[in-house]
């Protein structure tokens, strides 16, 4: 996945009401220190731990609609080691997407269906893709974006989440109905290399995990090469 246009450079001051973030850069006439900061989207509703530290460097996308209330739109951050985070994570389904597309999961098979955004299960949730292999097997994707790093481990969510649980309540249903059901976490950090249920911030969820691998749902992570010019899925990593 390519940004549309170049990327903006900016320095985070604070991110606060879940959707809003300050950003400064001093080379721009204006917004040019944190005492006049621009305000921003921020597209994450987690609690983006370890992602909004002030003073990060970051990188905005510009809508080029000076209409909007909010022009720019905060997209990555970058570590104090130099890792590379996708903050936003509405990217995720177009990654995963590219990644169907190209094969780079084997682990499904050759696939010959690939819709996203549909509705499914006894509770009409919308599921991130659904594929189909070549031998006529439904694969029901939810995808889930892992921001939370400690060193190089990667955890999912980074807060509590009742919404996740219950998607792995719906994935269970769907491998009881026989198809194939399928946890692809999309890592947005770059210094994970192994992802884990966060039981420290969701203990529901990490058990609702547990059961859901016991039924018979599957669990895959995918590695991400993050830059300023795009993101692309470079392969499977390890899930705890």
């Amino acid at each position: 996945m390519q940004f549309d246009n170049p990327l903006q450079q900016a320095f985070l001051v604070r991110r606060y009401k879940r959707f809003l973030a300050d950003v400064y850069h001093p080379e721009w006439p204006e917004h040019n220190s944190p005492d006049d900061p621009l305000t921003v989207h921020c597209p994450n509703t987690g609690a983006m731990t370890g992602c909004a530290e002030p003073g990060m460097p970051v990188w905005l996308s510009d809508s080029n609609n000076p209409k909007r209330k909010y022009r720019y739109t905060w997209e990555l951050a970058s570590t104090a080691d130099g890792d590379m985070i996708c903050v936003n994570t509405h990217r995720a389904n177009s990654v995963v997407g590219e990644a169907l597309e190209h094969g780079v999961l084997s682990e499904l098979g050759k696939l010959t269906q690939l819709r996203a955004e549909q509705r499914y299960g006894y509770d009409n949730r919308r599921i991130d893709w659904l594929a189909e292999n070549v031998a006529g097997q439904q694969i029901f994707i939810e995808v889930k974006s892992v921001t939370l790093a400690q060193e190089q481990q990667g955890y999912f969510p980074d807060t509590v989440s009742q919404r996740a649980s219950d998607h792995l309540r719906s994935l269970i249903t769907m491998v009881e109905e026989g198809h194939r059901a399928v946890v692809l976490y999309c890592v947005f950090h770059g210094a994970v290399q192994q992802v884990s249920a966060a039981e420290h911030c969701d203990p529901s969820y990490a058990e609702m995990a547990q059961l859901a691998k016991q039924k018979g749902v599957e669990f895959y992570a995918l590695e991400c090469m993050i830059s300023a010019s795009g993101i692309n899925p470079k392969g499977l990593l390890p899930v705890i």
